[in-house]
């Protein structure tokens, strides 16, 4: 029988509901993160480097672009919320991504306690007298519970007041530069120190190889939060691969012209006493040197407001990643339950949100006074993480490239090897990363061993919910195929072209109208697999043994002169998380899914499916299937036409009377 190329019925795609974030929102969610890093990273240099900080500073600015490049990839090919655990999980597998997750979600609780307890510091500093430890955590829990309070509401209300922090904070930053450019240009400029040093401290000229890499891996440190984007991609609005352009490329030139310069100038305008007396707060000293009291007061305030909504931008990531895996099984499914059904403007997660904000609690309580040990475990996380991502963009050239070839961007800059075409930024980035975080580990041992502890406690937490479960649940739960026609009776069955039918039960009359569509479409010579996910709120089983008698006591008499095979396999799970998964055993030419009661639903699960797969996922239009087939088996099954059951699928009603071959 020659295969047919019809078209198929599928449904049309309904209108979106609008993306919850613009892309200068998500802009501010990001800045906010990335912008603290100007109030710690030269002092974070200093004892390594010493005045050659603006150096390192400026050289990982430049390396944002590469990085800049590797996201904006990344969010074209995979438009998936969760960031490099997504990546990774489509391109290595669910144990390594459990993994990147765990230190993904580490990475944004310590992001979190760090930014709270450091703009609590910065604001005791505008008392003359230093705050008790007490009175600094509560100080700190303050923005943790308000921004999980907000979060509640959904994302756009709480980042509309990030936005507005951001806003605040770069501008301020860019009135300090120029006005501190033009103050150093009207006296002597002493810039001999950056090269040579001064005061016993170190200059560019006077470094060794260990300064040399200590001062490069440190200064990654100015770069925190550049993940978040990729976290909430799914969140901002459409076409989203051009939005995350826009959102990084404003991020990138705002942290590039503000981070060397405000570097620079603290240490071409301060003294070296001063500057080591308060390396840890040099931004407040240049305010100060640049305009008194008035400007220090400015910009302690920024400095607490921004270090506060970097508090938000943990929330966000956070929730960006704990929905999507909870969407595919690997965080319970009660993170995904919203309270719109007590109000419409609950529009957040709050099981996301709350618990993360006792935990973020039990962190201050525990560790109130580690800041710089958090900040270290907060860095070394974030390294694995980012470098993570740049592994993932370039795996998917290598196992996925019919996926990037359907990507709206990618990068032009590549490297051919072995006759693959990689992309250069990721695969610099991840060098870089790598380098940076091997590094850090080796160098600050204590905050390693505690870093490593609070790792395991998240990925066993992980491990114990869900590692695995789907895969033994294959091995548990065999397939179901059975040779009709032709390969009837034979050991082992061929590989024919499999296409997937995704359908929600095991009623009969459904079943045989998809069947004969695709029979009609496809011809015979085929292997039709129908695969259910079996939620947890279903009797385990009970779908199986229903699809499993449908098939061999009825479809196998039904359709026992057509050339295919029938299979049907059903998993304990949703269709995002078990579909992806039982892929990788089998090649799956296409999968056709319904378009069930919520159009919008299914035509984002269509989308999330193709990225995720790279295979076609076609949405039907049940409604514009031919009915004649399910209603011919209906009377067949009734025991009417027993003997007129060698039916052509071409038929589209069955005849009245019968009919005679």
């Amino acid at each position: 029988m020659t295969t047919t190329t019809a078209q198929a019925p599928t449904a049309p795609v309904p209108k979106a509901s609008h993306a919850s974030l613009t892309w200068w929102l998500a802009a501010g969610l990001v800045g906010a993160d990335i912008g603290t890093s100007v109030f710690y990273s030269t002092g974070v240099l200093w004892p390594h480097v010493g005045f050659a900080g603006p150096f390192f500073i400026l050289a990982v600015c430049l390396c944002m672009w590469l990085f800049k490049t590797t996201y904006q990839e990344g969010c074209a090919v995979s438009p998936l919320n969760g960031g490099a655990y997504t990546m990774v999980l489509q391109t290595v597998g669910r144990r390594a991504a459990l993994v990147v997750g765990s230190m993904t979600i580490l990475s944004y609780l310590a992001t979190a306690v760090v930014s709270a307890l450091s703009g609590a510091l910065y604001l005791a500093t505008l008392w003359s007298t230093p705050w008790p430890m007490w009175l600094v955590v509560i100080v700190a829990a303050v923005p943790i519970l308000l921004f999980a309070a907000l979060n509640v509401f959904g994302l756009q209300e709480s980042t509309k007041l990030v936005f507005a922090i951001a806003f605040f904070h770069f501008g301020m930053l860019i009135v300090m530069d120029v006005w501190g450019i033009w103050m150093i240009m009207q006296h002597p400029i002493p810039w001999d120190r950056l090269i040579h040093g001064a005061s016993g401290f170190k200059g560019l000229a006077s470094l060794d190889w260990k300064g040399v890499v200590l001062g490069f891996a440190f200064a990654f440190l100015g770069i925190t939060g550049f993940e978040s984007a990729a976290q909430i991609i799914e969140e901002i609005e459409a076409p989203n691969w051009r939005s995350v352009q826009k959102i990084y490329l404003s991020i990138v030139a705002l942290v590039t012209f503000t981070s060397p310069i405000s570097s620079l100038l603290a240490l071409l305008m301060l003294d070296p006493a001063i500057i080591e007396g308060q390396k840890d707060s040099l931004l407040s000293a240049l305010a100060y040197a640049e305009g008194g009291n008035t400007m220090r007061t400015l910009l302690v305030a920024n400095a607490c407001l921004t270090l506060f909504a970097a508090v938000n931008t943990a929330f966000a990531g956070a929730t960006g990643l704990m929905t999507t895996m909870g969407k595919q099984g690997n965080l319970p499914g009660i993170v995904l339950k919203r309270w719109l059904h007590r109000s419409p403007l609950f529009k957040g997660f709050p099981f996301v949100s709350l618990p993360f904000a006792g935990l973020c609690v039990l962190m201050l309580l525990a560790f109130p006074g580690a800041v710089e040990k958090l900040g270290a475990i907060y860095g070394m996380a974030f390294l694995g993480v980012m470098s993570s991502y740049c592994v993932g963009v370039v795996l998917l050239r290598l196992h996925q490239p019919v996926k990037v070839g359907r990507a709206p961007w990618v990068s032009k800059m590549t490297v051919q090897i072995n006759g693959k075409h990689l992309p250069i930024a990721p695969l610099i980035g991840a060098g870089l990363l790598l380098t940076a975080e091997v590094t850090q580990l080796l160098h600050d041992r204590e905050a390693r061993d505690l870093g490593v502890q609070l790792f395991l406690i998240v990925l066993l937490v992980m491990v114990y919910y869900r590692l695995g479960q789907v895969e033994q649940r294959m091995v548990l739960i065999p397939d179901l195929r059975l040779g009709l026609g032709k390969y009837r009776n034979m050991d082992i069955l061929p590989s024919l072209p499999v296409y997937v039918l995704c359908m929600t039960g095991a009623h009969g009359n459904s079943l045989v109208t998809h069947i004969s569509y695709l029979m009609r479409t496809f011809g015979e010579n085929i292997e039709i697999l129908v695969f259910h996910a079996e939620d947890q709120s279903e009797a385990r089983g009970m779908i199986s043994e229903g699809l499993e008698r449908l098939i061999s006591q009825q479809l196998e008499d039904f359709y026992e002169n057509r050339d295919l095979i029938l299979g049907a396999k059903v998993l304990p799970g949703n269709l995002i998380e078990v579909l992806p998964e039982y892929a990788k055993t089998r090649k799956l030419h296409r999968i056709f899914i319904s378009t069930g009661h919520d159009a919008i639903a299914s035509e984002e699960l269509r989308n999330h499916l193709g990225n995720e797969l790279g295979v076609e996922v076609v949405r039907l239009d049940e409604q514009s299937l031919p009915k004649g087939p399910g209603v011919w088996f209906t009377q067949w099954s009734q025991g009417l036409r027993r003997r007129e059951r060698n039916w052509n699928t071409e038929d589209l009603a069955p005849e009245e009377g019968g009919r005679s071959d």
